[in-house]
């Protein structure tokens, strides 16, 4: 499929109350107090905070009730596992929407089985949607993942292109998915699955950082230039879609790729991390065949030490296949705009790292001085 076109229909920002008397009736999606769940994770904390300062009532669901969260007093805050299908409809009482974010996700070198991606992501989600109609909640938005199209596209792909999610995980959400579709017809929930590519910011989840920090130790290969591109998604573009879909008009059941405005070259992204860390620009490439080569001799350093290897056979094939999706629905049809850009997001992306990094240190000298004592 070609590229999505650049522009669409001037859209306006929705307003907090929006009218829909189709019915001949006059109705108002006006939510005020929202479920999040997995709200203590890197999507969820952003988007309490957003919803909060936009005078939503939120209930905010937390996995453990040993994580330290710095809500405002506004939130109010639960425990529970989403696999718990009678405290997920206690949690549930009194809500007008659920943002649905708890999941099992994917990384690269995880071993979850697809038991896991079953009960987490697809019993899980069906505990939500039994809650929701039983408490009486009218809108839910959902997580979901590109991953329900494969793993990699030969060109610029929208939501006309039908799912074939190769990976457990992607299978999850697909199958996901569609319960959520099944309950918006049953039960006239509206509902709205988000799908979203790789979601980067200031976290130490994910493959980002753990890129960031093998550039700054010199551990990582400079890249050669690589034809293909992704598309990548800034979380506080992830939260601004989320709130779109809250105040958007009743619909029954739909499914939108969020993305930023534009995809990026990895090449691209490898070079502004650099020169963020304050490297110099490489005066040479290594060539593709070489990098191939010493892929295979990481898989099997990886496979005899068991430790984390920057460089992989499944790494190198993720950086240099193509994964572009287009978010022209979600634009057109909500009057989404991307706001943040990776090009302008790398020295906060460096900001965080070096920060991280130097708590880590203190930490590691302290628990050193402890022992030499």
């Amino acid at each position: 499929m070609g590229r999505a076109q650049d522009h669409c229909g001037s859209t306006q920002s929705l307003p907090r109350y929006v009218e829909d008397d189709s019915d001949g009736l006059l109705a108002w999606v006006c939510m005020t107090r929202v479920l999040v769940t997995g709200a203590a994770g890197f999507l969820g904390s952003p988007l309490v905070k957003t919803l909060c300062e936009s005078g939503y009532q939120v209930r905010a669901l937390l996995h453990d009730s040993r994580r330290s969260i710095s809500y405002s007093p506004e939130v109010e805050t639960v425990t529970g596992d989403i696999r718990d299908p009678k405290r997920v409809r206690a949690i549930s009482s009194g809500c007008g929407a659920i943002v649905h974010l708890a999941a099992k996700v994917h990384a690269m070198d995880d071993c979850g089985s697809e038991q896991d991606y079953q009960a987490i992501n697809v019993n899980g989600t069906r505990n939500v949607l039994d809650a929701a109609v039983a408490s009486g909640v009218k809108r839910v938005v959902f997580a979901s993942s590109v991953k329900v199209f494969g793993e990699e596209t030969s060109g610029c792909i929208d939501e006309s292109c039908p799912p074939n999610p190769k990976t457990d995980y992607g299978r999850s959400k697909w199958l996901a998915e569609q319960l959520i579709s099944d309950y918006a017809i049953r039960y006239g929930l509206t509902a709205v699955s988000l799908r979203l590519p790789m979601v980067y910011g200031p976290t130490k989840k994910g493959n980002l950082y753990q890129m960031i920090e093998a550039i700054d130790q010199g551990r990582f290969p400079v890249l050669p230039r690589i034809p293909t591109v992704r598309s990548l998604l800034h979380v506080q573009n992830f939260v601004q879609a989320v709130v779109l879909c809250l105040q958007a008009p009743h619909f029954k059941q739909r499914a939108y790729i969020v993305t930023d405005a534009e995809p990026y070259c990895v090449t691209d992204l490898y070079d502004w991390l650099r020169a963020g860390l304050g490297n110099p620009s490489p005066r040479w490439r290594v060539p593709l065949w070489i990098l191939k080569g010493g892929a295979r001799c990481g898989d099997l350093l990886q496979l005899l030490s068991g430790r984390h290897i920057p460089l992989t056979s499944a790494r190198l094939t993720k950086l240099i296949s193509g994964a572009w999706y287009s978010a022209e629905a979600i634009t057109c049809e909500l009057g989404y705009q991307a706001t943040h850009s990776f090009a302008e997001t790398v020295q906060e992306l460096i900001a965080f790292y070096r920060n991280s990094a130097s708590i880590l240190s203190e930490t590691t000298s302290y628990r050193e001085s402890l022992l030499i004592r």
